[in-house]
């Protein structure tokens, strides 16, 4: 019940997004028949689940990333594609990465029933990586690994609360995108937040240490 809330509200918000790009021609983006072979275009649609997962991983894993770095998007990569496969059809999976309405839709299934499931592996091991290297860590001298855990724990609780406004911010920046949350990570708000639980999280250290 909960990923049908959540698709629902995702579809409603974001259908005048969908609308402004189904008119659109995409013609750079080749057919999944003519991909897997050139003289059959339409055998896309009869993939297997097997197939449809290993081919949304290399596309996937294929696509440049400004926020997670090879190891996370790994594990975005690979969780998406594992659940993927019986979440949307062989003909759902041809428009999949066309600029129609066919393809948001199917987009929008596999973000909300499948990227949602995933993206909390991928967000915590970037978000205690990005902790460890920010220059107020460079002021505790001990309890680093208890502040990077206590923020990772927080900003956890803040995508949790607020995935649905993320990744409909993260769909209206690229309606293309099976990636919604990677503009998050890329701002300037992402950052700020991160110091503002290291302060928090710093405060809880040192009232443990003296309590």
């Amino acid at each position: 019940m909960k990923h049908i809330a959540l698709f629902v509200m995702l579809l409603c918000m974001l259908t005048p997004c969908i609308a402004a790009n189904a008119q659109k021609a995409n013609d750079e983006v080749q057919s999944l028949g003519e991909i897997l072979n050139p003289r059959a275009k339409n055998s896309g649609s009869e993939l297997g689940v097997k197939e449809r997962s290993n081919l949304y991983f290399r596309k996937c894993m294929a696509t440049e990333s400004l926020a997670f770095d090879n190891e996370e998007k790994e594990i975005l990569c690979a969780c998406t594609s594992a659940k993927l496969g019986e979440i949307i059809t062989g003909e759902e999976f041809v428009e999949l990465y066309k600029d129609t309405k066919a393809g948001a839709n199917a987009r929008m299934k596999v973000i909300t029933y499948a990227y949602t499931e995933c993206m909390n592996y991928a967000i915590k091991s970037k978000v205690y990586k990005d902790c460890r290297v920010l220059p107020l860590m460079g002021k505790i001298k001990h309890g680093k690994d208890f502040v990077c855990e206590c923020l990772t724990n927080q900003h956890e609780d803040l995508v949790n609360k607020g995935a649905s406004r993320m990744i409909m911010d993260g769909v209206k920046h690229d309606p293309m995108t099976l990636n919604p949350l990677e503009s998050y990570f890329t701002t300037d708000s992402y950052y700020n937040t991160l110091e503002n639980y290291v302060k928090i999280c710093r405060a809880r250290l040192m009232y443990n240490k003296h309590n």
